[in-house]
């Protein structure tokens, strides 16, 4: 059975909407998944057994361009079903098939080249977050899946993420306005695992002051990026200055990265507060940055949630934590992301985990949230002619 498909049941057997019945679903599989990092097994009666398996390092081939990737080590949940489940299930399939069973009701796969780049923008209430160390990283989770990652440089204060990757950029966004000889795959630069990275920086500000013919020509320059990638993420400021929010709001998800210091989290609320005033705000992720542990990464989430549920009306999912970690301060020091400099440390596991969460629409569900909406360019255009 697929998350729709538990979504979809749960909310016709409870009577409650698809919305509230997503929020139980998600509730329930954090926390299991949360357990089983403590208990590594969880038995419910009559029902099955939850536990965790080490999936060694593999090797397989893309099958958008059958290209070899790596698909690191990692453990993963497994999940027994116990007798009683066993004949439900089976009872159900006497009666007509079932999702659950592989029947003939299965949905049809949707070809993934037809869908649009899922657009995530990452932000933070105030720097020091550890905000673009974890974008860094997550994008090069993702592209160890298999997915093609575009990353955006849109920090107009402090861009760094190539300094963080060791990269030497020499040219930027604000190339393409002085250099109309140039592409826009002339300032693409190569990371590890295949992320490709846009340095953007200051060169983004410039847009806004372009005439509109000239902002079109710049705009059009970005049709590679929709047309080739699985996922843009974009490394936004920090702060509730217009163009944090712009850019967020440009997004189909926005992922809001914060520590447990009481500062972040009123900065967090701050931020979230600006991004809910606006009528069509994406969905709004929260990842727990430095946490000591599982319990207070839980603590300062329902903390945080309880008040925008009280006074926003709002109830951000928390998608993940990332554990505090020499090995990142070891890594940052080296210019190497923690994913690769030791793929087995617990904030390395704890960004794959949250990659997992991140990745695209899972297969037979059809992105038509996303397709009501202008496509990214579209949204560029309307970000920068309306600065």
């Amino acid at each position: 059975m697929t998350k729709k498909e538990l979504v979809a049941s749960t909310a016709a057997k409870a009577g409650i909407s698809k919305t509230a019945a997503k929020r139980v679903v998600d509730a329930t599989t954090t926390i299991i998944s949360e357990q089983l990092y403590q208990d590594n097994k969880i038995t419910l009666k009559d029902f099955g057994t939850f536990s965790l398996r080490q999936r060694p390092l593999r090797r397989v081939r893309n099958p958008q361009n059958q290209k070899m990737i790596t698909i690191p080590s990692a453990r993963i949940p497994v999940f027994k079903p116990g007798k009683r489940l066993k004949e439900t299930i089976k009872s159900t399939g006497d009666r007509g098939g079932s999702a659950m069973t592989g029947g003939k009701n299965k949905e049809p796969v949707a070809n993934p080249k037809s869908r649009p780049p899922k657009v995530i923008a990452v932000t933070s209430g105030k720097g020091g977050t550890g905000k673009t160390n974890f974008i860094i990283n997550t994008a090069i989770a993702l592209a160890q899946r298999g997915q093609k990652i575009y990353l955006i440089d849109a920090d107009l204060g402090t861009a760094n993420v190539d300094v963080l990757l060791g990269l030497n950029c020499k040219h930027t966004i604000n190339s393409l306005v002085e250099d109309k000889n140039m592409d826009l795959m002339d300032i693409i630069v190569d990371g590890p695992e295949g992320i490709r990275l846009l340095p953007g920086g200051s060169g983004l500000q410039s847009l806004a002051e372009l005439p509109k013919e000239e902002l079109t020509r710049i705009i059009g320059m970005f049709k590679p990026l929709e047309e080739h990638a699985d996922v843009i993420m974009i490394d936004t400021g920090s702060g509730i200055s217009r163009n944090v929010v712009e850019f967020a709001l440009a997004a189909d998800e926005i992922v809001v990265v914060i520590t447990p210091e009481p500062h972040s989290l009123s900065d967090a609320y701050a931020i979230i507060k600006v991004l809910s005033n606006n009528e069509l705000q994406p969905p709004i992720r929260l990842v727990f940055n430095l946490v000591e542990n599982i319990t207070e990464a839980r603590m300062v989430s329902s903390r945080l949630t309880d008040v925008t549920e009280r006074f926003l009306q709002l109830t951000p999912e928390t998608i993940g934590h990332i554990l505090k970690d020499d090995n990142v301060v070891k890594s940052v020091k080296q210019l190497r992301p923690f994913v690769l400099y030791n793929p087995l440390a617990p904030a390395s596991r704890c960004v794959v985990s949250i990659a997992e969460k991140l990745i695209p629409l899972p297969e037979g569900e059809k992105p038509a949230a996303r397709e009501e909406k202008k496509g990214f360019l579209g949204k560029l255009k309307t970000l920068f002619s309306s600065a």
